[in-house]
């Protein structure tokens, strides 16, 4: 009677696994067929030749999950401002104001994108955010110009995806441009040089000179900040003040190793020389405590169970309040994994264990859903280990 309860177990569990028939399989794409932004991944044996069916019922799921979770960030934002909590957070008190002034004043300090990672969805009914990738968000290259690519190769009908990114950053970009009293802003773009931060930034900058911004790209120790005349960068010996700064720069990392320069900025952006994208409040939706705080006052079937203590669940997940890259994250329980990384010296946070997806190569899914002031773009991430982390392969979606 056990053998057969036994079978009976193994057989549900394959059937929970997604099926070979969703994947298809194109040749691999040449380089002379493939953009500037994506000739450094190529090398890195990150992109899959298959593609991922999903139906529209799924798609639509992982955007009403992601549209409701925005909406509870908001008003968990709401009120952590309103009653002067943010130091539980461990943002520093000298940047409270600067997140207050960004965020009641939105239309010239907008949130630009961000990417939710959502467990669950396609063959598993219950789907749960399990962070908010809020401030410096990567993966851009590879959703809005690799994806596209690879459908475009797909034979028959199946060359639909949901990937109207660059579409919806474009957007924002143009109604902050509104606000900015010149016909020609300047947009800089930075990060601290590594490879695949430029790229991400650059898609940026691409995205802004379509839009009718001025673009350029110097690393963050080539930026010049001053709280009289704002955010500059030295061209051809001249120096050009900049409108919109859109850093691949952590604002955590800011707090930690450089608080003199998240001063500097605080007083630009209160005197709105320059706005910062992603603005000071996306800090807030970083930080892993946040998440918390969202289920404590504000219980939901959405957002990942979240606590600062561990929980009373025999399958929780452990995770640094400011980690990135699947770093630092132990899961506990019947499935028992740990990660290595540069974030072990942070408070903790612990979250209920929500499984991913799996193929039936044991191969575990993470679903990615882009959200701007709309959900934008989907993505997946895939590895043969149920903590994603920056070893994945990049898969790319096609509706069914």
């Amino acid at each position: 009677m056990q053998e057969h309860h036994q079978k009976d177990m193994e057989v549900e569990d394959r059937l929970d696994r997604l099926e070979d028939n969703r994947f298809k399989e194109i040749k691999r794409l040449k380089k002379k067929d493939v953009s500037h932004h994506l000739l450094w991944y190529l090398k890195q044996d990150y992109f899959t030749e298959e593609l991922l069916g999903l139906y529209n019922f799924e798609v639509e799921n992982f955007k009403k999950i992601s549209t409701a979770a925005f909406t509870l960030f908001e008003k968990a934002t709401e009120k952590i401002i309103s009653e002067n909590k943010l130091g539980d957070l461990g943002i520093p008190d000298f940047f409270h104001d600067c997140i207050r002034h960004t965020w009641e004043n939105r239309n010239k300090h907008p949130f630009l994108y961000g990417r939710f990672d959502i467990n669950g969805g396609i063959k598993q009914r219950d789907s749960h955010v399990i962070e908010f990738n809020a401030d410096t968000c990567s993966t851009l290259p590879e959703t809005i110009h690799w994806q596209s690519l690879q459908n475009k190769k797909l034979k028959g009908n199946n060359d639909s995806q949901f990937n109207n990114l660059s579409k919806d950053i474009g957007n924002i970009l143009q109604n902050l441009k509104s606000t900015i009293n010149h016909s020609n802003p300047f947009i800089l773009g930075s990060s601290f040089g590594y490879k695949e931060d430029v790229l991400n930034v650059n898609s940026i900058l691409d995205i802004a000179h379509e839009n009718g911004y001025k673009a350029f790209y110097v690393n963050l120790e080539d930026v010049i900040f001053s709280e009289e005349n704002g955010i500059l960068y030295e061209i051809n010996g001249e120096y050009q003040m900049v409108d919109v700064w859109s850093k691949m720069i952590p604002w955590d990392w800011m707090f930690n190793e450089e608080p003199k320069l998240a001063r500097e900025l605080s007083t630009i952006i209160c005197k709105d020389l320059c706005s910062v994208l992603n603005p000071p409040y996306s800090a807030i939706w970083q930080n892993k405590k946040f998440m918390s705080y969202i289920t404590e006052h504000f219980p939901n079937n959405i957002i990942a169970q979240t606590f600062l203590s561990t929980p009373n669940f025999n399958d929780f997940v452990s995770k640094p309040v400011y980690g990135r890259l699947g770093e630092n994250i132990a899961i506990n329980g019947k499935l028992n994994s740990k990660s290595k990384g540069d974030f072990a010296n942070q408070d903790k946070v612990y979250q209920k264990y929500y499984p991913l997806e799996k193929d039936m190569e044991n191969y575990y899914y993470q679903t990615g859903l882009f959200f701007t002031d709309r959900p934008s773009a989907l993505n997946l991430r895939a590895e043969e280990n149920p903590i994603i982390s920056d070893d994945c392969e990049f898969i790319s979606h096609y509706i069914i």
